[in-house]
């Protein structure tokens, strides 16, 4: 009996000593570790939407902005009948009946009722006076713009969260530090009271300065949703950008949407087209092969290539121009939109050169442009190609690229070779308006010499003169190089050819009277009807915006350039 006596007294005496080395850590040692934990059992925090950082245009104007407004919670523990509360708040607020009795009867101490709310709304549930109900203050994200920029800046969810274009990409940037509400559990863990906004977490996001201008950008989207509708296609696309330095002037895609309004979630037009879709070019790339075989000297601008009246059959495939053309010289393969001639052409280049001048260009990889979504360019590894596949490729069909890859190798051409990295954004800064980063023009690589992107650009003026593809793009003011494509559409059904089914596109510059290309531009309408030629779909459109762009863009007119005609 003794030694069980004693064996307890050293337990009893171990258990005290680890008790008091415990608390001699908690007391003297670390001191405010236990507090840290008591605090994380019984404090908790309830998460409100941050204020994001503002996005201006390139002028200042505000394209996206955090407006305060209110949302709404209770506390059903408190309510004095739940059931009429969510009859009346129901009816106010505009929200199911049963949803919101199944929310307010269970044991939280806290629960949203609706975030986010008008100023009439939150009138209205005041005037009911219910017990328990509370309005905290959360940040909204509201678009000026509306529906010419929706898809490129993109929208953000209740939580402030981006959630696509420029919302998604610069989210962290934009975000800012979270805001919480302060709210105290009881030993079983339930929220007794919340204590409000605290001051140290109402810190801003950051803000971001675009390349786009948002005139050229309404502009650009106004006219293309014109265009769309009146030629009776299902969706297009316009980009505008300064060739020198890779800023995104105009990124307008069609359809688009109002992010102002509604639920996201079956909308249509959320991505912007001009980024995320890849299609086969058709004949705009032609150029590009021109240009490259200049520079490689594969070929010289004196050689003339036989265009067989039209029809060329060519390893038991038969290829058609849209006329009949007898011998052209490399220029006018270009400015009559030869299929057969730049087959030809092309024919004794290898297929690894083809591969490597795509590759040179950026038109197989992701520009890495500051927008999600973007997709590599598509083809075929160049040891499976076939003859024919190359003559294919050297019209623009068996690839398929991007808008942004194609206008992105286009400037390549015409600014003296230089591969420039396109970008939406010019400048962050922080939520005081200090700078935090400059966002200057990045060189990738150099693909050609002046020479070559001189004689290319001297190639391309033909399209626009009478009897050119493009000439219906022509200007009386401005210099208007470019290359037009109408290219037919794969049926994802059966993997041919669609019957009927083109994307019509122009690609061009603007050269004003100080001699400088100021301005390049991609126009894609995808499946017009009736007609999809581009001298009639995507020239006028060209043109159109150009023309309306031109003061707000201080081009000053070529007086040099005489009137031309004709319908293209």
């Amino acid at each position: 009996m003794a030694g069980r006596i004693r064996l307890i007294q050293f337990v009893l005496l171990a258990m005290l000593g680890l008790v008091s080395a415990r608390a001699f850590e908690f007391q003297v040692i670390h001191p405010g570790l236990i507090i840290e934990k008591a605090n994380k059992r019984f404090d908790h925090a309830v998460e409100l939407s941050p204020h994001r950082g503002t996005i201006f245009d390139r002028s200042g104007q505000p394209l996206a902005v955090s407006l305060d407004v209110k949302s709404i919670a209770a506390n059903p523990r408190i309510m004095e009948n739940r059931s009429s509360a969510a009859r009346q708040l129901s009816k106010a607020l505009g929200l199911n009946r049963r949803t919101l009795e199944k929310r307010l009867a269970g044991k939280k101490y806290f629960v949203w009722v609706k975030r986010q709310v008008t100023p009439d709304e939150v009138k209205a549930v005041k005037a009911l006076k219910i017990k328990g109900i509370g309005f905290y203050d959360e940040a909204k994200r509201f678009y000026p713009e509306s529906e010419s920029l929706a898809n490129l800046i993109g929208f953000v969810g209740l939580d402030s969260k981006g959630l696509e274009g420029i919302e998604l990409y610069y989210d962290g940037i934009l975000r800012g530090k979270e805001r919480k509400i302060g709210v105290h559990r009881d030993g079983m863990g339930r929220i007794i009271y919340a204590r409000g906004l605290q001051p140290e977490n109402v810190n801003d996001g950051s803000t971001l300065w675009l390349t786009i201008d948002r005139r050229i950008q309404y502009i650009a989207f106004q006219e293309l949703k014109r265009t769309v509708s009146d030629n009776k296609a299902q969706s297009g696309f316009v980009i505008i950008t300064n060739p020198s330095t890779g800023e995104i002037l105009a990124l307008a895609s069609y359809p688009s949407f109002d992010p102002n309004r509604g639920s996201y979630r079956h909308l249509e037009g959320h991505t912007n087209m001009a980024v995320t879709h890849a299609f086969e070019p058709g004949s705009v790339i032609k150029p590009l092969w021109v240009a490259w075989g200049l520079e490689k000297k594969a070929f010289n601008m004196s050689q003339s290539v036989f265009c067989e009246n039209g029809s060329y059959t060519f390893h038991r495939v038969t290829i058609h121009d849209h006329e009949k053309y007898g011998w052209l010289p490399v220029s006018d393969i270009i400015k009559y939109s030869s299929n057969i001639g730049i087959a030809k052409l092309m024919d004794p280049i290898r297929s690894s050169d083809m591969y490597t001048c795509l590759q040179a260009f950026g038109m197989l990889e992701p520009t890495g442009i500051d927008f999600p979504g973007e997709p590599a360019g598509i083809t075929r590894s160049p040891g499976s190609w076939t003859s024919v596949d190359k003559a294919t490729i050297a019209f623009g069909q068996g690839l398929a690229v991007t808008g942004i890859q194609l206008v992105t190798a286009f400037n390549a051409m015409i600014n003296g070779g230089m591969v420039m990295k396109p970008h939406l954004v010019s400048r962050i800064s922080d939520a005081k308006n200090g700078a935090v980063e400059e966002i200057n023009p990045t060189i990738m690589r150099k693909v050609l010499s002046r020479e070559a992107s001189d004689k290319i650009v001297a190639v391309m003026k033909t399209v626009t003169v009478k009897g050119g593809t493009g000439e219906s793009a022509a200007m009386p003011s401005f210099q208007i190089f470019g290359k037009t494509g109408t290219a037919q559409k794969i049926d994802q059904l059966t993997g041919s050819y669609a019957d009927g089914d083109y994307i019509s596109s122009f690609i061009g510059g603007v050269i004003d009277a100080t001699g400088k290309t100021r301005l390049t531009m991609l126009v894609c309408i995808n499946e017009p009807r009736p007609f999809y030629y581009a001298s009639i779909v995507a020239c006028p459109l060209f043109k159109e915006i150009v023309s309306q762009c031109a003061t707000i863009m201080d081009l000053n007119p070529n007086i040099t350039i005489a009137t031309r005609g004709g319908s293209g």
